[in-house]
């Protein structure tokens, strides 16, 4: 996937242009805090703020759960600030996003919640009136009162060592040294980065460079950021004045799993900020180097030991290792989300093992999931469960971690769930590949004609089980309402990421030769081959196809959709296809891989044998003619969804899977 792809769910792309050569503008400032929990310490920080700068305007974007004792108290006490809540925590990236959009003429003052100022910052927010300052900082007061000093909000430019270092509690000892990333003295400009406790951004370098990037979930986006703003020509300032008194982790102190996810996602990344600076091979090595150090330093295993100990004590059942390579946007992310929770919710304890990167899903699993990112070849994942089990994908990366995991001995097992849509004409996986599959304790296929297609070529083992996706609870589906009548001019959504085997131009070559007939047709996703795919729109046809481009889920997408049309001609199980039955939305859909099976062999929605222009057109024509039909049809999925595919049926199957390889 490339770095544009990765991040095709941002508001907008990265430009690190160069400073301007003009004055600086002059700017307002506004506050901007994301608030998680702990209503307390925004409450104080929320004081604090009033006092030092109360002609400031102040947003908060509040990440908590809806009904969080206390929370709402501290609302109704401050009607001063604008107040945004979302329906889930959207993490800090994409918040501060949020509110600096609903500012756009400020400069902007990001201060934590668990911060709280000790004076206006005059020095501080008078930098950013100087030429190229992207952004400046106050002193921070470590809340804790260890040997921090003031200007430790300064960080030296990072690399491999110097975060290994700090890692191991030792830049301290080696402040000044080049093994350090702590500043012997106050600097002025900043080589590295100014953590983000309090920092001032100019609006001028916001607008220039971009917003925050929000793969960063929780920690090192202000890094990232000023990375991108130093490469580009701006500068950074220490700003010689009393700032905050900061109290790390502040806002998880209470909740034991909640400090777990937000140590992970500061060594995830620490090592994403290596890996966009330094490149994939550093990122890896610190990984590598903070579980070694975990397991040599004496105070690292006493922490392992605890962790481990909690963990086996919490889960009733055996331990199961997820592997992915990315949580981004895609079918088999979200199966591994929705399958980790519901294990999870069952007793397991659950660890899921990114092998590349985090992405954008880590925001849907619940604390109680653990979240890593481990290198393939150094599988260390701490588990306190005596058994476990490694459900690994069927690619490169995650085959080779699973077969060094398992390695290892004792009672380990190895489940391969396929994932990758079988090739027709020949093989499906390299021979290396396939060998080391086979060497699974078990494979589980999504459907008998996946397994059947994916075996046609190659042996992948003689132990299959069988386990198909669900995207619904079974509560979820109890008050999905009856679908409208279809209306006049039916409306044709495609959802999918866009590249050529997808085939939206082959549907809408389809439908272009059924001008006479009603339909209107959107296409959701985005993708590299968008541009080119989308050229093939006929010109008379631009009122009736519309590209809408990045969707933020199927809610937006299927809202008022008719019939969902997949024309793909390589799948192995579309979820895309679950989304529109648990939703009561008759589907029209390529016959390859599981599809069939999905369907029930057409009587749960329409099955494209010929997956051509003149084949799709033909089954166009004839569903367009049964427009009285579909309300049926998509009752007749949703029954079959409902049955077959909900989440739990998912959990019913690998439980069965796990609990057989594990004897």
């Amino acid at each position: 996937m490339t770095r544009e792809l990765d991040r095709a769910y941002l508001p907008a792309r990265f430009l690190e242009p160069k400073p301007p050569s003009g004055p600086v503008a002059v700017r307002d400032t506004a506050v901007l805090i994301v608030a998680y929990r702990n209503p307390d310490l925004l409450t104080e920080c929320l004081q604090a703020v009033g006092r030092h700068l109360p002609h400031l305007p102040v947003l908060v974007w509040d990440n908590s759960p809806d009904d969080f004792p206390g929370m709402g108290a501290v609302i109704a006490a401050h009607p001063e600030v604008r107040w945004r809540r979302g329906t889930k925590n959207i993490g800090f990236a994409a918040a501060v996003n949020e509110l600096a959009a609903e500012v756009p003429e400020h400069h902007l003052l990001l201060l934590n919640p668990d911060a709280v100022l000790q004076g206006p910052l005059t020095g501080t927010l008078a930098a950013l009136t100087r030429p190229n300052v992207a952004a400046a900082a106050p002193l921070v007061e470590d809340g804790a009162r260890g040997r921090h000093r003031g200007w430790d909000v300064a960080h030296r430019e990072h690399g491999v060592l110097r975060a290994l270092v700090s890692r191991a509690g030792y830049a301290e000892r080696l402040r000044g040294t080049w093994l350090s990333e702590l500043y012997a003295a106050p600097p002025v400009s900043v080589d590295g980065y100014l953590t983000g406790a309090c920092l001032a951004v100019s609006r001028d370098a916001w607008q220039a460079v971009g917003c925050f990037d929000e793969e960063f979930f929780l920690y090192g986006e202000e890094s990232d950021w000023q990375r991108r703003a130093r490469s580009a020509g701006w500068t950074l300032e220490l700003v010689d004045e009393p700032g905050v008194v900061h109290t790390g982790h502040g806002t998880v102190a209470d909740d034991p799993q909640a400090g777990v996810r937000s140590k992970d996602l500061l060594r995830a990344n620490i090592a994403l900020n290596l890996e966009l600076d330094k490149g994939v091979t550093a990122a890896d090595i610190y990984l590598a180097g903070t579980s070694t150090l975990d397991r040599v330093q004496r105070s690292a295993r006493r922490q392992r030991a605890a962790l481990r100990a909690a963990r086996g004590a919490a889960a009733s059942r055996p331990a199961v290792i997820i592997t992915t390579n990315r949580l981004v946007f895609g079918g088999a992310e979200r199966q591994h989300v929705l399958l980790a929770g519901e294990l999870d919710r069952r007793g397991y304890e659950v660890v899921i093992a990114c092998m590349q990167r985090f992405g954008p899903l880590v925001a849907d699993l619940p604390a109680s999931v653990r979240v890593v990112r481990q290198p393939w070849w150094a599988p260390a994942i701490d588990i306190g469960a005596k058994s476990a089990v490694v459900v690994s994908g069927d690619t490169n990366t995650e085959t080779g971690f699973a077969t060094l995991w398992r390695a290892r001995g004792g009672d380990r097992r190895w489940l391969v769930a396929a994932h990758i849509p079988p090739e027709v004409d020949g093989p499906t996986y390299s021979p290396p590949l396939a060998a080391a599959m086979r060497r699974a304790d078990g494979f589980i296929a999504l459907s008998p004609r996946h397994w059947a297609e994916a075996t046609r070529h190659q042996r992948l083992g003689t132990r299959t089980f069988f386990s198909p996706n669900g995207v619904a609870t079974r509560a979820e589906l109890v008050a999905v309402p009856p679908r409208p009548p279809v209306g006049k001019t039916p409306h044709l959504v495609m959802l999918s990421r866009i590249v050529r085997h997808k085939n939206p131009h082959l549907l809408i070559e389809a439908l272009a030769g059924l001008r006479e007939m009603p339909w209107r047709l959107s296409i959701f996703g985005d993708g590299p081959d968008r541009a080119e795919l989308q050229a093939y729109t006929p010109a008379d046809l631009a009122d009736r196809v519309a590209w809408r481009g990045w969707a933020d889920g199927p809610d937006e997408a299927l809202a008022d959709c008719d019939l969902l049309c997949v024309p793909s001609r390589s799948e192995a199980f579309p979820l895309v296809i679950l989304e529109a039955m648990a939703r009561r939305i008759p589907v029209a859909a390529s016959a390859v891989c599981s599809v069939a099976d999905m369907l029930d062999g057409g009587r749960a929605g329409f099955v494209v044998e010929d997956i051509s222009v003149a084949g799709w057109r033909a089954a166009l024509d004839a569903a367009l003619r049964r427009r009285d039909e579909w309300q049926a049809l998509g009752d007749r999925g949703f029954e079959r969804m409902a049955t077959c595919y909900t989440v739990e049926a998912m959990a019913d199957a690998y439980e069965e899977a796990i609990t057989a390889v594990l004897g």
